[in-house]
Parts: C-alpha cells; sequence; structure tokens
C-alpha cells in the first residue's frame, strides 16, 4: 500500500492526498493533485528563476516533450494533449496553460467535454470544460494587458507559454540588456500578438512522440517563483553542488550547534524568534513566512505546507484521523535522519512527530506546550507602541439596556444570531450588506428585526447619527484582495482590500464624543493568510493587535482568523480540549466545508460573551 503523500509547489506543482477511503481499501493509487477552482492561484516559494530559452534548447531532441498533435477525447471538441491553450475557470481570468494526458495529473481520466490542464506561472492542474478553451494562438483575444502591468504572476505565466512556444516554433529572442530600460518579453509579445508569423499555429504544434506519456518539458515544470510566498527550504545549488551534499553540509551545520539557535526552516543562524510547534527558532524570513501560510489548507483538509518550514518538495500526511499536519521529506531527511522519509512511506498509518512526540529526534523535538506556544507565536509579532484598549467597568444588572449594534459587510447575520443566542436584548441591528442572498437569509430567519441598509460606501456621518448611538460596531471586509491564496489580489490599497477603510472611517464616526464614558466594543475580522504587511497596515490604522482564533477550537473546520477590537478578554483562549469537536468520524473535507464564508458561530459566541457584564439580556 501506498503511503499517503502530496507534492507541493516548491519546484514543481501541488498533487493532492490520496484520499482516506482509498488509502483504507489499500488501492494502490498514485498521489492525487489539485484541480480546485483556484488551480492557478496557489501559492509557492521564492528564489527560483524561470528556465531560459538556452536551458531549454540544451535539453536537447530526447528532453523534448513527449506529446501528440491530434485530441485525446472522442468528443470532437479538439485541444489535444500537449497544445498551448488559453483557459478560463469560475472567478479568474483567462489564463495560459498546456492540455496534459491524465495520466501526468496522477488521477482520473477527464469527464466528457473536459480537459486536463496544467497553467503556467504555477504549474497546478485544473479539469476545464473544453468550451472554456482556446488555442494560444488566440492571444491578442485573451491577453491583458492591464495585468500584465500589474501581477508578476500574470508575467511570468505569459512568459513562459511564449518561451515554451518560441522553443517549438523554433524562434530565439535575445535576453534583454541589463539597465535598458525596456522589458526583455517585448519581442516575444509582438510575435505574439502578431499571430506567432511565420507558420502560426503549425509551428507550435507539440512534438509528436507518446501521448501516453504527458511528460512536459522543464518550462512548463520549472515553474517561476512568486515574491510573496514561501522561501524554498535550500537555496537554489550551485552548478557544482548536489542535493545531497547540500543536505549534508546543511546537517553538519545543524548539529555543530545548540538548537534553538539555528533556523528548522532553513537552516540559518541569524534566529529572530521561537518555532511555534518544535523547540528551535526561525529567522526572520522564515517567520514572516509561518505568519502568513501555517493556516492554509487544501480541499482535502490538510495543512497546504509542511508543519516544520511551510515549504517542501513533496510531503508526508499523518495518517491520524483528527490530524491535518504533513511535513515535507526533506526536514524528515534532514532533522530525523538520513532515510526516514523512505521509511515512513511504507508505514501506514504513519502519524506525526506532534500526534506521537516519541518519535522526535534531537534536532525535531515537538514542544509539550505547543497549543500554547502557537497563541504565543502569533501574538509576539506585535506592535509595542500600541496602548492596551479602554476597558469599562461592569454595569449594574439594574442599569443594563439593550444593545444596539453596527453591522458592515453583515453576510448572514451571524452577529445577530449570535446575540440572541446568548440572551441579549437587541434594541436596534442596522446591517450593511449588498448580497441579496444574504439578506434573503436575514430577512426570513430573524422575521424582519433586521435593519439592512444600502452599500457601506454610501453611509455617512449624518446616517450614523441618525441611526445611532451605536454600542457594538462588528464587521470583516471581503479578503478576496488581501489572501494570499489569490494570485491576482491587489491588497490593501486596491481592489475589494480598500473596503476596510470604509470599516474604519464609520468606526470613527461610530465612537462615544470625548466625554463620553458609555460602553463602547467594536470588532474586526479577516484572514490569518494575508500578507504580514496588510496585517501590520490594519493594526496601524486600528491602533491595536489583532488575536488570533483558529475556529477548530470549537467548531468542525479550520478557519483561523484575525480579530482587531477592544471586546473584553479577546486574547484569553478557548477553554475546549483539542478535536474536541471530532465526531462521528467526519472526514477533513467535510469540516473544512462546514462553515462555508460566514463566521464562524462558535467563535463569535466566545468573543460576545464577556458582553453580558455590560448589556440587558432577557
Amino acid at each position: 500500500m501506498q503511503r499517503k503523500v502530496k507534492h507541493v509547489k516548491t519546484s514543481y506543482y501541488f498533487p493532492k492526498s490520496l484520499k482516506a477511503a482509498e488509502r483504507r481499501s489499500g488501492a494502490n493509487t498514485p498521489p492525487r493533485v489539485s484541480s480546485s477552482s483556484w488551480s492557478h492561484a496557489c501559492p509557492f516559494p521564492r528564489g527560483r528563476r524561470p528556465l531560459t530559452l538556452a536551458s531549454w534548447e540544451s535539453l536537447g531532441p530526447r528532453r523534448r516533450p513527449a506529446v501528440s498533435r491530434g485530441p485525446s477525447c472522442d468528443d470532437s471538441k479538439g485541444f489535444g494533449v500537449g497544445e498551448l491553450v488559453w483557459g478560463k475557470i469560475r472567478g479568474f481570468s483567462w489564463w495560459p496553460g498546456v492540455v496534459v494526458t491524465w495520466r501526468a495529473t496522477g488521477r482520473r481520466r477527464a469527464t466528457h467535454g473536459m480537459r486536463w490542464l496544467r497553467w503556467f506561472g504555477d504549474g497546478k492542474f485544473s479539469e476545464v470544460s473544453a468550451d472554456k478553451l482556446d488555442s494560444i494562438t488566440a492571444f491578442p483575444k485573451y491577453f491583458s494587458q492591464a495585468s500584465y502591468t500589474k501581477l508578476a504572476s500574470y508575467r511570468r505565466a505569459v512568459f513562459q507559454a511564449l518561451e515554451v512556444a518560441g522553443a517549438r516554433a523554433g524562434r530565439a529572442f535575445p535576453p534583454g540588456e541589463q539597465g535598458a530600460g525596456e522589458d526583455p518579453t517585448k519581442p516575444m509579445l509582438e510575435w505574439a500578438k502578431g499571430g506567432f508569423l511565420p507558420e502560426g499555429s503549425e509551428g507550435l504544434r507539440p512534438v509528436a512522440t507518446s501521448a501516453e506519456s504527458g511528460d512536459l518539458a522543464p518550462p512548463v515544470l520549472d515553474m517561476g517563483l512568486s515574491e510573496y510566498f514561501p522561501l524554498a527550504k535550500r537555496q537554489k545549488p550551485s552548478p557544482g553542488k548536489t542535493k545531497a551534499a547540500e543536505e549534508e553540509a546543511r546537517s553538519r551545520g545543524q548539529r555543530s550547534c545548540p538548537r534553538g539557535q539555528f533556523c528548522l526552516a532553513c537552516g540559518k543562524t541569524k534566529v529572530v524568534t521561537f518555532h511555534p510547534l518544535f523547540e528551535g527558532g526561525l529567522c526572520v524570513k522564515c517567520k514572516n513566512v509561518y505568519l502568513e501560510i501555517s493556516y492554509m489548507y487544501d480541499d482535502d483538509g490538510y495543512q497546504s505546507y509542511c508543519t516544520v518550514c511551510c515549504g517542501g518538495r513533496e510531503v508526508l500526511l499523518c495518517g491520524n484521523t483528527n490530524c491535518c499536519r504533513c511535513f515535507c521529506i526533506d526536514c524528515l531527511d534532514v532533522l530525523v535522519g538520513a532515510g526516514v522519509s523512505a521509511s515512513a512511506r511504507a508505514l501506514d498509518p504513519w502519524h506525526c512527530y506532534v500526534c506521537q512526540p516519541s518519535q522526535s529526534s534531537a534536532a525535531l523535538r515537538c514542544r509539550p506546550d505547543w497549543s500554547q506556544k502557537l497563541q504565543e507565536f502569533f501574538a509576539s509579532d506585535h506592535d509595542p507602541d500600541f496602548e492596551p484598549p479602554m476597558t469599562y467597568p461592569a454595569v449594574p444588572a439594574e442599569q443594563r439596556k439593550p444593545i444596539r449594534v453596527l453591522s458592515l459587510f453583515d453576510g448572514i447575520a451571524t452577529g445577530y444570531l449570535v446575540l440572541k443566542d446568548l440572551g441579549f436584548k437587541v434594541d436596534q441591528y442596522i446591517a450593511s450588506e449588498i448580497c441579496e442572498d444574504s439578506i434573503s437569509v436575514g430577512v426570513v430567519r430573524h422575521e424582519g428585526k433586521i435593519q439592512y441598509v444600502h452599500d457601506v460606501r454610501n453611509i455617512t456621518r449624518k446616517n450614523i447619527e441618525e441611526w445611532g448611538p451605536f454600542d457594538l460596531v462588528i464587521g470583516g471586509s471581503p479578503c478576496n484582495d488581501l489572501s494570499i491564496v489569490n494570485p491576482a489580489r491587489k491588497g490593501l490599497y486596491e481592489g475589494t482590500g480598500r473596503l476596510f477603510f470604509e470599516f474604519y472611517r464609520l468606526l470613527s464616526v461610530a465612537r462615544p464624543k470625548p466625554g463620553d464614558q458609555r460602553p463602547f466594543f467594536w470588532l474586526f475580522e479577516n484572514v490569518v493568510a494575508m500578507g504580514v504587511n496588510d496585517k501590520r497596515d490594519i493594526s496601524r490604522f486600528l491602533e491595536c493587535n489583532p488575536v488570533m482564533i483558529d475556529a477548530i477550537e470549537v467548531s468542525a473546520a479550520h478557519r483561523a482568523r484575525y480579530f482587531w477590537g477592544n471586546l473584553p478578554g479577546m486574547n484569553r483562549i478557548f477553554g475546549f480540549p483539542v478535536h474536541y469537536t471530532d465526531v462521528s468520524n467526519m472526514g477533513r473535507g467535510a469540516r473544512q466545508r462546514l462553515l462555508g464564508r460566514s463566521w464562524s458561530v462558535p467563535v463569535i459566541r466566545h468573543l460576545f460573551a464577556p458582553l453580558k457584564d455590560y448589556f440587558a439580556c432577557e
């Protein structure tokens, strides 16, 4: 039986793990790959350069792509294995890719009318409808100059697609001169916009050798690396240095200094903080990567990256039903011992070093208090200049009044649901929401007791004065342009990221005037998987540090979020044991999908409960 293994995007791509049912059935199935709707949106480490045309040519004819000319499907829709195409999946713009055989994905055959694509730029796989494909020769139609100008990931994908096209057509493009101030890919773009002349589509056909292999040349596999995502475990080896020699040198360097004085993720000795799960430290770069990446989970419920280094080429998945952690083969072989990853593959189930700390080695030893250390790790990334929020004395029971709430980006009225569930008397609940479906849920479920208002951007100071005063302001702006899982994210200052400033504006208006000592509380929520700089900018505007809360502590799914606010006791740790809600053998995927896009009700209950000392209850 094959171990549960998945590859992660260090040099190639991110296949998914074997499903638990397949593992239990004993099926000797190859590793799965991702087919999620954001397949070309996954992060990958920094530090490598795209393969050049010269290195492509140096491969020689025996290393060229082994793909077929014609379509491999019987639906007569075209787009055979190896063809360069533009593809479209829901929620994303047109993106260049290459059609691959299902064997290259390690998964099932594509369904009728569908094709397996590997996206340029990150090497992820997606199953795409043939109706949502077009030839790469339709370059002028689908190429976006705006995306090319703004997005490094899009530039990289286009460069790789045109590099492969140029190699097939026999076109050599001179490298750009440093300091010339001109885009070195300009000749490529002009050639593509001109129709790939002189041969056009004929010159872009794949080499006809073996359609079954599905192998692709390194320009497709050796993907460029994003400046926003985790570092590779080791720097790219020099030409005369083998991978084994580099690992041996790193291992020697680590064993020569005490544990805690080297970075567990990269081996550097400039440690700035502790590793939250294992005895040891992290350097500043790996610390930032860990803050951004450690709470990213794939659709199968497992972590996207190695628990130790938040990177890795290939990872082993823990066989414990209630564990979602994975460990890369490099960390096992370097930190635990040479050949450990091979031994672990033979075990079924294999339990990780968090579930069974006794397996740990001298260099990789699990902390007995890792749960508390994980909280401390996220709490340590704070700006010390912020003053503690104002605390309000509890209001005597006879003086407590019903609560008045302003909810921005309200969604499906989770805030109102929790307040009523806790027994609060709600005098007024003003909700700003633009999604009609969400509004319908709130109206039906709460019998019209919520007052819905227009777009948050249209709410004025006069509106706040008319509706107020408010005792509680809550909100969580859309995370699409903040989450690092979106390669097309625009950050805090563009797109939907700017909606944070609408929350900040209305919060400032709703605050009590100077001299008014009435209790006033607020809460802002967003994803943990955001850039470190975006998080710090939000903290500077709100003048407080966030607390990180993962819904797994009190619910059935991993849903780590940052919360900024002044609610009493926000930083207290949940009083539930680990995996408290793992019941009925619920699968990881089911737990991950349970909460959807709404706020986690148990988490909000945890945060709102202390307000019972200030406002009237039924």
